[in-house]
């Protein structure tokens, strides 16, 4: 459940406009897992009988004061979360919870219409899940602090032409405690560790250009791409690997695993006047490590190993028939049915083969 009220008002004979809600959010889950040899696993034997709950409770009050061409917008969130796990098969129980508050400011400047700076620091906070943050041997608290970082940007939004549009921003995210996935072969159950402080900072550059009356008025075409470079991405603070046989070995400095240094993505885009429209998309996805000892060659059973970059696409195409009301649609995800590996914490994991959706819309 949500609430959000956005109001204007005066104060001082400047606008305001101010943002404030609240949001309540249950979760309650009940699993059961049962190991047997396929295709009779439904009557086999049960290994998992859990019941997992979290109750988050959260509220926001931000207000945005305009001076002229600056914009200051302050704003707060009050974060409450419970959890509870029961093990029906142990007969054990645990529950915690947490409290974080999480402020934030945004500051622009627009000297014209087409050009505006801005400029933010803001609070991350992510919290555990119920059943990583509770222990389902014993139902005690799991060392596995809420994930905390100060995040900073700063950047540039320029409207070249009323068809063009470009914006770069430098971001850093300094985390007090990131969590991380932890590999099979760390001999802890391929599960999350907090990995203490990380720092992540890097630039984005995006952009988008349109082209109307292509061919005659009615055809029109757009492209849009985006750049993500992260050329820091890194232990800093001391800390050694989880790796088995490894734990004397300090890995600050190292790369956290899983945070390629590229991030790519580009699109183009048909559309004509009767409203027929087609986009075609790449993304690409610089190779990077799996460990905190940033190992390059595959282990034997690979859950270590450097994953390799890959760039899959995607396409869509929309038909719509006005007189039923009706749009027919095909999308395809990994056009090219590309093999790629996403995962490596239990083992080599592909990526999702092509995935084709056929179906319609229809409004009244």
């Amino acid at each position: 459940m949500q609430s959000k009220l956005r109001a204007g008002w005066n104060i001082f004979g400047q606008r305001n406009e101010i943002d404030l809600g609240f949001r309540a959010h249950f979760e309650n889950q009940d699993r059961l897992q049962k190991n047997g040899p396929l295709p009779t696993s439904r009557d086999g034997v049960l290994v998992e009988s859990n019941v997992r709950t979290a109750d988050a409770w959260s509220g926001f009050v931000q207000n945005r004061f305009v001076f002229g061409k600056w914009g200051i917008t302050p704003g707060v969130r009050v974060e409450r979360v419970r959890y509870a796990r029961i093990n029906r098969l142990l007969s054990v129980r645990g529950a915690t919870d947490l409290t974080q508050i999480v402020p934030g400011v945004g500051i622009s400047y627009s000297p014209s219409s087409r050009l505006t700076a801005f400029a933010g620091v803001h609070r991350g906070f992510a919290p555990p899940r119920a059943e990583d943050v509770i222990n389902n041997s014993t139902g005690g608290v799991v060392d596995l602090d809420s994930e905390l970082s100060w995040n900073y940007e700063a950047g540039l939004r320029a409207r070249l032409h009323r068809r063009m549009a470009l914006e770069a921003t430098w971001f850093r995210m300094d985390f007090s405690n990131q969590i991380i996935p932890a590999s099979v072969a760390g001999g802890i159950g391929g599960t999350l560790i907090s990995a203490g402080r990380t720092i992540q900072q890097g630039a984005e550059l995006s952009g988008r250009t349109e082209f109307r009356n292509l061919l005659g008025s009615r055809h029109s075409a757009w492209i849009r791409g985006a750049w993500t470079w992260v050329p820091t991405a890194e232990f800093a603070s001391r800390r050694f690997s989880t790796i088995t046989g490894f734990a004397g070995t300090p890995v600050i400095g190292n790369r956290v695993p899983y945070t390629p240094s590229q991030l790519g993505n580009a699109s183009v885009g048909y559309t004509h006047s009767n409203g027929v429209n087609a986009l075609v998309e790449g993304v690409y996805t610089a190779r990077h490590y799996t460990d905190d000892l940033n190992t390059i060659n595959p282990s034997p059973d690979g859950q270590r190993g450097r994953i390799p970059s890959a760039t899959i696409f995607n396409a869509t195409l929309n038909y719509p028939v006005e007189a039923w009301h009706t749009t027919f649609f095909v999308s395809a995800k990994n056009l090219t049915d590309r093999l790629y590996i996403v995962d490596r914490a239990r083992g080599l994991l592909p990526g999702m083969p092509r995935l084709v959706h056929v179906g319609m819309r229809f409004s009244f």
